[in-house]
């Protein structure tokens, strides 16, 4: 008797944990979707921009089916965005947020955001940023001396492995250009796909490496709008010419950083280079963030964006 008894509260057991092992697999693969980028999928052509995006873009959009919006690009490429209107018409406005380098559209504090912007009156399309190859990303955060050596020595190695490109690529473009390229498209699609709805000028966000690719689609765009940077990190090279890429553009800018520090070096020259440019509409704010932005930051931040874009 003693060990049918004990056989049958092991079965019973059984029973009780085996629904809470199930309901906690099935929450941890919802997480992974909308969390962490994915494996490599069909998102990107790799015979065409040579590389794929790594952001497990066709699964997010299984996740998402109602918010879920592709954007088609050059060269029969596409992004996925995910577009969340505003609750209640008419919108305060709309942003375009940008992730992190190797992020997805739902990841990280990206995530979170659309969903508190929504909630304070704003439409929202966030898209992806892919990470570029290890070769490439070393190349991007290589560092410079000097801006003697930029003009001058980094200009020739720039150069030497455009050549090496050109004869390896069909379309006579780099891996940089190419990466670059994509990065673009997919913020200007984004940009005309707000458009397309009623929505004029969006502000532009970028976390931490998106910043720099938000100066790029601004000085392509014929009507730029306002920028926010997150937690913004920018390549060397891009940092040296970010004063005379924004001068004569009449862009407003906030920057919002973590009140725990006061900025690096980087950011203290940053700042000093853009007012010297005479960049005047760019303003800097602490707000207390993790290092880097994480999920948990988004309710902080959504309050300080949407405080001061009501003010402008």
């Amino acid at each position: 008797m003693p060990r049918i008894a004990s056989s049958v509260i092991k079965q019973l057991l059984l029973i009780l944990t085996v629904p809470l092992w199930l309901d906690c697999s099935v929450a941890s693969a919802s997480e992974t979707a909308a969390e962490t980028p994915a494996r490599e999928d069909s998102g990107a052509n790799p015979g065409r921009s040579g590389f794929t995006t790594g952001l497990g873009e066709v699964e997010l959009s299984q996740a998402f089916p109602d918010a879920a919006l592709w954007l088609e690009l050059e060269d029969d490429d596409r992004a996925l965005g995910l577009f969340y209107p505003e609750r209640e018409p008419p919108a305060e406005g709309a942003l375009v947020l940008l992730a992190d380098v190797g992020g997805n559209a739902a990841s990280g504090v990206v995530g979170g955001l659309g969903l508190e912007l929504v909630e304070r009156g704003w439409a929202v399309l966030s898209v992806g940023l892919p990470a570029p190859s290890l070769p490439l990303q070393r190349s991007l955060e290589e560092r410079l001396d000097n801006d003697d050596q930029a003009a001058g020595d980094g200009a020739g190695d720039d150069a030497s492995a455009v050549m090496i490109d050109v004869m390896a690529s069909p379309d006579g473009e780099s891996p940089e250009q190419r990466y670059r390229g994509r990065v673009r498209q997919s913020l200007e699609a984004a940009v005309e796909a707000l458009a397309s709805r009623g929505y004029d000028r969006p502000v532009l966000l970028g976390v931490g490496r998106a910043s720099g690719h938000l100066v790029a689609a601004q000085l392509a765009l014929p009507n730029p709008g306002i920028m926010i940077w997150v937690a913004p990190e920018f390549y060397p090279r891009d940092a040296l010419s970010l004063a005379e890429s924004l001068s004569p553009r009449g862009t407003g800018i906030l920057e919002l950083y973590a009140s725990r520090s006061a900025g690096s070096e980087d950011a203290r020259r940053r700042w000093a280079n853009l007012l010297r440019a005479g960049v005047e509409t760019y303003e800097r704010q602490p707000v207390s963030l993790q290092e880097p932005p994480s999920r948990q930051d988004a309710p902080a931040l959504a309050g300080r964006i949407d405080a001061w874009l009501r003010s402008r």
